[in-house]
């Protein structure tokens, strides 16, 4: 009998450490656009119409964390981004949306975290108050945005986050080479490989004072250095970034299209980037301006240049109403299907929950 006593008292214990907890949150964003684009033809294109994600990211997720004890918790976490102006038929387990996707352990030696976690670049987006949206200059296409190629997430992905050490987190990214095999023949010499990813970061933040540094690589295709630094006084942020990127191979497929396509034959060679951002924060209200240029050394010579500003007034926690203005262009821009200057007005509102 006492034996069996101690051993309900042992399990009581446990069932008490292993507590766990899930969670729903989302983002609905969607807004007014008006876009006017002169291509490099000289054809002009004004159109007005409904727009998603253009303060933040329309999704639904779903996360969770389970304390296992010793200090150690399990989390999850899965995240389906959607389009906030079509119907739900239109969303739902479509390939084309995306969202982080992670199940990890946490605890006294940092995080872990594997699946389809966010990576170590996407913290270099807070160069800009215009996060990763328009306005920042941020592109996850052939780096045509005044930032360069901005990366977001990689699938077969493997990501750790050390503890802070006087200020200092450490993060890395490994995403291997992914296999996949033709459904119809399981023959294991019918595959592809992509080449391997890292992706290698560190932040620092020391009261106002916050650096950023990120080394991006994909073997034999694409690498990348580019940061932020940001000081905080008062109400007012200003932030300079930078990025240096270097095309190890030219694009081919659609990507690398020739002139007359609308699309930027993508050759190998240097590229390199900076911006300078301000933010005021104004009780509910908070203003912010963007300026920012990429400098394209290649033999395309396609110079990007950016300048936004934008306002956000909180109705609430959780709900917030904005305008941004932005106008960017493409030099030599000879394409008469390539935008050489698009300047977009829109009117938006977010709702978190």
């Amino acid at each position: 009998m006492k034996k069996t006593l101690v051993a309900i008292a042992a399990l009581a214990a446990f069932g008490a450490q292993a507590q766990s907890t899930v969670g729903i949150k989302g983002t609905f964003d969607p807004s007014l656009v008006n876009q006017v684009t002169t291509y490099g033809g000289g054809n002009v294109r004004a159109t007005t119409a409904l727009g998603n994600n253009t303060q933040g990211t329309s999704q639904v997720t779903f996360f969770g964390t389970e304390d296992i004890g010793g200090g150690l918790k399990a989390n999850f976490l899965l995240e389906n981004d959607f389009n906030s102006t079509t119907d739900a038929k239109s969303n739902w387990g479509n390939a084309t949306n995306g969202g982080e996707t992670y199940v990890g352990l946490s605890g006294g030696f940092g995080d872990f975290k594997v699946g389809a976690p966010n990576s170590p670049s996407l913290d270099v987006s807070g160069r800009t108050s215009f996060g990763t949206k328009i306005g920042s200059g941020f592109s996850t296409t052939q780096g045509i945005g005044a930032q360069g190629l901005g990366h977001v997430r990689e699938n077969n992905q493997v990501v750790y986050t050390s503890p802070a050490f006087s200020g200092l987190t450490f993060k890395a990214a490994v995403a291997g080479k992914a296999i996949t095999s033709d459904a119809t023949n399981t023959n294991t010499t019918a595959v592809t490989a992509a080449n391997s990813k890292e992706d290698i970061g560190v932040t620092y933040v020391n009261g106002p004072l916050k650096a950023v540094l990120v080394n991006y690589r994909q073997a034999n295709v694409y690498k990348q250095t580019h940061g932020y630094v940001s000081y905080t006084l008062g109400q007012l942020t200003a932030t300079y970034g930078f990025n240096r990127d270097e095309r190890l191979a030219a694009v081919t497929g659609a990507a690398g299209a020739a002139a007359g396509t609308g699309k930027i034959g993508v050759v190998a060679g240097k590229l390199s980037g900076q911006n300078v951002n301000v933010a005021y924060a104004m009780g509910a209200t908070t203003l912010m301006a963007n300026v920012g240029r990429l400098d394209d050394k290649t033999t395309n010579n396609y110079d990007v240049k950016i300048s936004a500003v934008g306002a956000k007034y909180d109705l609430s926690k959780r709900t917030s109403v904005y305008a941004r203005y932005i106008k960017q262009t493409i030099d030599t821009t000879t394409d008469a299907l390539m935008a050489k200057e698009q300047k977009t007005t829109a009117v938006g509102l977010q709702h978190n929950f």
